[in-house]
C-alpha cells in the first residue's frame, strides 16, 4: 500500500466513530426541539387561559351589569314588568304548544 492511501480498517473505524457522533448530536437536537415545543406549548397554553379568564371576566360583567339593569327596570315599573312577563309567556306558550 502506498502512504496515501488510508488503512481499509481505520477508515471503516473513522466512519463508524462519525457515526456514533451523528447519532450523539441528532439526540441532543431532538432533546432539545422537544424542551422547546414543550415550553411553546406551555407558553400557548397560558395565553389561553388568560385570555379565557379575561373572556369570563367581560362576560360575567356584562350579564350582571344586565341583570342589575332588569333589576331597576322591576323596582321602577312592577306593574309594566308582570305584564310584560306575561305576555312573553303567553306568546312563548303559544309558539312551543303548536
Amino acid at each position: 500500500m502506498s502512504d496515501f492511501e488510508p488503512d481499509p480498517s481505520s477508515q471503516a473505524k473513522r466512519v463508524s466513530d462519525d457515526i456514533a457522533s451523528l447519532k450523539e448530536d441528532v439526540a441532543v437536537l431532538i432533546r432539545q426541539m422537544k424542551d422547546l415545543a414543550g415550553r411553546y406549548s406551555q407558553d400557548a397554553a397560558d395565553s389561553l387561559s388568560d385570555q379565557a379568564a379575561g373572556l369570563y371576566e367581560t362576560v360575567s360583567e356584562t350579564g350582571r351589569r344586565g341583570a342589575d339593569t332588569v333589576a331597576a327596570h322591576i323596582e321602577e315599573k312592577p306593574v309594566t314588568s308582570l305584564l310584560l312577563a306575561f305576555a312573553a309567556g303567553f306568546i312563548f306558550s303559544k309558539i312551543v304548544s303548536r
